[in-house]
């Protein structure tokens, strides 16, 4: 979609914006890490001075010790559908794809090596995590297959054998965001779900907020960055379990 598109550009934009000033900040090669945030569809992230893209079926790893000339430094061929992108701690990257979850290990950050792995049934898979908890959303309807659509939850208190805890039916759920102890999904025309999942294993729904078609979302400092199918919309969630829609940014 042209909304999806746009949003990717300029998070691009603004990591490398602020990749490159933290490194002119810093007369040492090393860049901060600390460049930005993506939301759960995207398809890069960086971490550990590195710039980690996945296509289809491949994960491409850039150097970006130079940041204007980021350097492809890693190239892996994946057997699998991938969709989306999420790095946790600089240490792992998890890799959403149509048949699973797939958990990397960036110990070596110019070759990330897979770690472990829980399948599904055929379904497009956006992705969050926390310290021993890994959110996903799964759907059946356009090209995504036959897995029954809602919110699975994964524990990873052992990364490399994640295990499937429970799941929630929802109505075509996408992107999604964690903030503290409350998880924002975005189901499309159905709203965006705002859950308490201090107990992970039992989210309670505490809203829906139906401001339009929710694509995907990215909680940032205090503000809920909303894409839509026709623009994007912020929320103020410095209070996160009651999102109030603040502005709203027309395509």
């Amino acid at each position: 979609m042209k909304i999806q598109t746009t949003i990717r550009a300029v998070v691009i934009l603004i990591c490398s914006a602020f990749v490159i000033a933290s490194c002119k900040k810093d007369s040492s090669s090393n860049c901060s890490t600390t460049t930005g945030k993506g939301g759960s569809v995207t398809r890069f992230t960086i971490a550990k001075s590195y710039l980690y893209v996945v296509s289809n079926h491949f994960l491409y790893v850039y150097s970006l010790n130079d940041p204007s000339k980021p350097n492809l430094v890693h190239t892996s061929d994946l057997n699998y559908d991938i969709e989306t992108i999420y790095p946790y701690n600089d240490t792992y990257l998890f890799l959403g794809t149509r048949t699973g979850l797939y958990v990397y290990s960036i110990d070596k950050p110019d070759a990330p090596t897979l770690i472990g792995q829980a399948q599904h049934a055929r379904s497009c898979d956006p992705v969050v995590v926390n310290d021993s908890v890994a959110f996903v959303t799964l759907k059946s309807n356009g090209n995504c297959g036959p897995a029954t659509p809602g919110l699975y939850i994964h524990d990873i208190t052992d990364v490399t054998h994640p295990i499937v805890k429970d799941s929630i039916p929802l109505p075509d759920p996408g992107g999604l965001g964690l903030q503290d102890s409350i998880l924002y999904v975005c189901c499309g025309t159905n709203g965006m779900k705002v859950f308490n999942v201090k107990k992970p294993y039992s989210p309670v729904l505490l809203s829906t907020k139906s401001d339009g078609n929710y694509l995907d979302v990215i909680p940032y400092n205090g503000i809920l960055i909303c894409a839509m199918d026709d623009g994007v919309l912020l929320y103020d969630i410095r209070n996160p379990s009651t999102p109030v829609m603040i502005k709203e940014i027309a395509d």
